[in-house]
């Protein structure tokens, strides 16, 4: 008689709840501390009551967290939502929190960034439960002051992040553990650019006032002259207008807009101290006239022309890099 053949058993679906994110507002997006703070609303509706998602979050990448949680309600199923159940279970928490974010800040002030808010389940696996996104009701609050700032793309994904350990788990020989992540990002882009003008004003004309030696006398060799006077302001402004807006978007190793302008400012700037020297051993030969000619007619429109061509050429890779 033949053995009746073993039957198996299919796996089990993981259990879930419908869990939204609603960002209320969007505060002290910080380039130089590499911070942002975000207050938002995280609701779950779930099918049993046993279900407590909310309880075993977390959200990721924080610096300093604060939540207020609301006891879980039972509330007539209107949505068809969990279409066999008559009643729901529904519970929410507010979170105020800090994150961590690395401004890339290389375009600056064209730059476009995706802040992310990750909330993972911490418990129970994906074998377990996952969350399912509530996409309808989520999103952010329009009348948000982000000063400077705009949302231009709100986004809610659900990702199974696997870890690459068993967390000392002596039952498993490899990792197998992945959890549910739920992710909303928020592409920000900026609509006031006056920051730029600020920023670059004193180099500019820290540029154009060592343009202007080009139309002194070259044949003055005093350590006092009007030319040489010239060259020492303007690089010290450069130098100082350059160390002032690290304090604005902060130490980077990215070389920035901001950057590329005042190296280039830098380097005319002692270019144009070269030539000045080239002019002077010129008028001592006898040619002044010619040195004044090349000066006037040659130099200074090469090096205003090429200046406004750099500026014009890396100002429009920013705004479309972003």
């Amino acid at each position: 008689m033949l053995a009746a053949p073993a039957q198996t058993t299919a796996p089990q679906a993981p259990l879930t709840c419908r869990v939204g994110v609603y960002v209320t507002a969007l505060r002290d997006l910080n380039l130089a501390e590499k911070s942002f703070s975000a207050e938002f609303w995280v609701w779950s509706v779930c099918p049993s009551e046993t279900l407590k998602p909310l309880k075993s979050f977390k959200v990721l990448n924080v610096k300093k967290l604060k939540s207020s949680y609301d006891l879980v309600s039972i509330s007539k199923n209107l949505t068809g939502s969990f279409s066999t159940k008559e009643n729901l279970y529904w519970s929410q928490i507010r979170v105020n929190a800090i994150f961590s974010y690395s401004w890339n800040v290389s375009n600056y002030p064209f730059d476009r960034h995706t802040l992310t808010i990750p909330i993972q389940e911490a418990i129970q696996d994906t074998s377990q439960f996952v969350y399912t996104p509530d996409f309808d009701h989520s999103g952010y609050q329009l009348s948000s002051d982000l000063d400077g700032w705009k949302i231009a793309k709100f986004k809610l994904t659900e990702e199974q992040v696997p870890y690459a350990t068993t967390f000392g788990n002596p039952e498993l020989t490899s990792p197998q553990n992945s959890y549910s992540r739920l992710v909303v990002s928020l592409d920000l882009q900026r609509v006031k650019l006056f920051s730029f003008f600020k920023l670059t004003i004193g180099v500019y004309i820290a540029f154009a006032v060592a343009m202007l030696s080009f139309f002194y006398d070259s044949k003055e060799t005093s350590l006092a002259s009007p030319r040489r006077a010239i060259f020492i302001g303007s690089l010290f402004a450069a130098l100082l207008n350059m160390r002032v807006q690290e304090t604005v978007i902060g130490r980077t190793e990215d070389l920035t807009l901001i950057d590329q302008i005042h190296i280039a400012t830098i380097l005319y700037i002692f270019g144009a101290g070269v030539v000045a020297v080239y002019s002077r051993l010129t008028s001592e030969s006898g040619q002044a006239k010619y040195a004044k000619r090349l000066d006037r007619r040659f130099f200074f429109r090469l090096f205003t022309l090429s200046f406004v061509v750099l500026n014009v050429i890396a100002i429009a890779y920013a705004i479309i890099m972003g």
